[in-house]
């Protein structure tokens, strides 16, 4: 019983029935089956089972291989990818697009994202509020349900409810310093639960800024680093003696110090922003501290894979 079992020489390409059972019958069944009986029943056996995983083998090869030959290209062109680059751009287009006062919306497929950095700011504000005003104000009663949905938000919802109507009614000037509130109000208690900071702490946004959670080099610090750019236009030191930002400023706005001339882009941008906040701290968290390996390494080919 210490006989040594080679594999059939046959390759996969080649395999059939005959060789499978004339394989299992010499080789397994005459050393585990003495009886002659048993042998030839268990060759039986042996030979359905055989011509059952040919047909299975055939089946599975007619309905892949179409597949493959059409995946391979696709694939080729995914381990050719300057990932490193696709990276960038990606950035370069959150950061610009956050520069320019925005976060981006649910709404919005990474392709559409890519376009964005072609528009100037005018266009930007144009383009976002038609994406959230469209079709009755979709977008915007989804974002509103978004933020409601979040139980870290719960002492807020009366207001969020109320955020909503105002700028679905036209009332947008109403939702900025409301939304104003719960934005820092979020903020501290997202820090404080960390922990970060404590809850007499009223610069919770220094404390992120301190946190350097935007100056790591991974994809999470991506998403940070835009939000701390539009945030810290939000929370932007300002005199009060000098004129006011053009920017909505938090300061200005809270203190009641700055005009009611904002529009409805500013409205939009604020409770979208709010939506980016609890995104930032619910889904990303606070970034690793390396990069992913393909990051900065350009690209691959075929060949090192080999």
């Amino acid at each position: 019983m210490n006989q040594t079992i080679e594999p059939p020489s046959t390759g996969p390409s080649e395999v059939d029935s005959r060789t499978l059972r004339e394989y299992l019958a010499e080789a397994l069944v005459s050393s585990v089956f003495q009886n002659s009986e048993a042998r030839l029943e268990a060759e039986a056996r042996f030979t359905q089972f055989a011509e059952k995983l040919v047909l299975a083998i055939d089946e599975a090869r007619r309905v892949f291989t179409p597949l493959l030959e059409k995946a391979l290209p696709i694939i080729q062109k995914l381990v050719e990818t300057d990932w490193a680059a696709v990276f960038d751009e990606h950035e370069k287009a959150f950061l610009y697009i956050a520069d320019c006062g925005w976060t981006p919306p649910n709404y919005i497929g990474i392709g559409e994202l890519f376009t964005l950095h072609l528009k100037s700011p005018e266009e930007l504000d144009r383009y976002f509020v038609e994406g959230f005003m469209a079709n009755d104000a979709e977008n915007l009663k989804i974002l509103g349900e978004t933020l409601k949905g979040n139980p870290e938000l719960s002492q807020w919802h009366p207001l969020i409810d109320e955020i909503i109507a105002s700028i679905r009614a036209g009332h947008h000037r109403v939702a900025i310093p409301t939304t104003l509130t719960i934005m820092e109000g979020y903020l501290t208690s997202a820090l404080v639960k960390v922990p970060l900071t404590t809850a007499k702490n009223v610069s919770p946004f220094k404390v992120l800024e301190k946190a350097k959670w935007h100056e790591a080099n991974t994809l999470d610090a991506m998403f940070w680093k835009a939000g701390v750019i539009f945030l810290s236009r939000i929370f932007a030191n300002s005199d009060f003696t000098q004129q006011p930002p053009t920017f909505i400023n938090r300061h200005w706005i809270l203190h009641g110090r700055a005009p009611v001339d904002w529009t409805l882009s500013d409205a939009l941008r604020l409770v979208n922003s709010l939506t980016t906040l609890v995104f930032l701290f619910v889904t990303v968290g606070q970034p690793k501290l390396e990069a992913p390996k393909w990051r900065g390494e350009g690209k691959t080919s075929v060949a090192h894979h080999g």
